[in-house]
């Protein structure tokens, strides 16, 4: 059996408001895969960022040097420095260590972006893969350097973005153990969910990917709330506190003002017992936002809870309890707990 632990990680890049969450994972045992995991919400720059897209792609795969890469912070500025790692490569006449090559490449181009433009580069990358020996690495590339993590005696984890905070928080509460490469696979992937439903700028869906010596394997492709339905078992303990409220989507887009709105009016309805939100879905007439509190809100919720007398809600809704929240201007607000049975009836919502 297997521990599977985290390495410290920092909350560096929610300063600037771009978002994510980057997981990777080397299994020790026979040490034949890595697993990595990435969300896909892609979030404009501010206090608390705009959602620009829930499937942006956050990965990419160089398969001349069979190196896998995730992205971290500002996209355009991964992007175009992997772009320069793999237009590099293609120059080499033979490939021995790809995993060791691409990394101080991406370093040079850094250094080199920072010294033409006096600014700072505001984005981090893991690159994985296997050297010539059939050793696993990952290297975290950012304006600091290359850094190499490698094989050890236990099961690590490396943890990137502003959910990084979030999946040591699930290592570390669920004292995480494996003894299987499927057990590895659902580790990462329950890590990338609770990362998603506490951090709010990741999110979208969660992807999970295997990466072997030659190529890799797509193992998961859902969304969150799919995700949450899934493995509602596993995490619905962390959720005791927390309640979804749908918003109805013409009126409630997850701008950054509405964002702001949003927070300011459940800390004046709710004071000491609200703690914060996460936009969960964009769906066809709602925006799902999963709101977590500080105490136990079954009281609160029997006092809030209303019958429901009116005609236009939506019918894949119409047997959820719900609530209408004055604070947020004549719009009715849906209201209700993140039951297992309610998060199959939001799919469609």
């Amino acid at each position: 059996m297997a521990e599977a632990c985290l390495e410290n990680t920092n909350q560096e890049l929610k300063i600037k408001g771009w978002g994510t969450t980057n997981i990777v994972v080397i299994f020790n045992k026979d040490c034949k895969a890595i697993y990595v995991g990435v969300d896909t919400r892609s979030t404009s720059d501010g206090t608390r960022g705009s959602i620009v897209r829930e499937d942006a792609k956050k990965f990419c795969f160089m398969e001349s040097c069979n190196v896998f890469a995730t992205m971290a912070g500002y996209s355009r500025h991964c992007e175009n420095m992997l772009n320069y790692v793999e237009n590099c490569l293609t120059t080499y006449a033979e490939i021995v260590n790809g995993i060791h090559d691409a990394p101080k490449i991406g370093h040079k181009y850094i250094r080199g972006w920072q010294k033409s433009t006096l600014e700072l580069y505001q984005g981090s990358v893991y690159m994985v893969g296997w050297d010539a020996d059939g050793l696993p690495h990952v290297y975290k590339v950012n304006s600091s350097g290359p850094v190499k993590k490698t094989k050890s005696k236990r099961c690590y984890g490396f943890a990137n973005g502003t959910g990084g905070k979030k999946v040591r928080e699930y290592f570390e509460s669920f004292n995480v153990e494996v003894q299987s490469s499927n057990e590895l696979l659902e580790t990462v992937t329950r890590a990338l969910l609770y990362a998603a439903l506490f951090d709010d700028r990741s999110g979208g869906y969660l992807r999970v990917f295997k990466v072997k010596q030659r190529g890799f394997d797509d193992l998961y492709h859902k969304s969150v709330l799919e995700a949450l339905f899934d493995h509602y078992d596993a995490l619905a303990g962390h959720l005791s506190k927390s309640f979804f409220f749908l918003f109805p989507k013409r009126d409630y887009k997850p701008t950054h003002d509405i964002n702001v709105k949003v927070h300011k009016g459940f800390k004046r309805k709710f004071q000491k017992e609200y703690k914060d939100n996460v936009v969960i879905k964009q769906g066809r007439r709602f925006v799902i936002r999963l709101v977590h509190f500080y105490s136990i809100p079954d009281e609160l919720y029997e006092q809030m809870r209303k019958q429901n007398l009116q005609r236009n809600v939506p019918r894949e809704v119409q047997a959820l309890p719900w609530v209408l929240i004055e604070q947020f201007g004549r719009v009715p607000i849906l209201f209700c707990k993140p039951t297992q049975e309610v998060m199959r009836d939001l799919q469609d919502v």
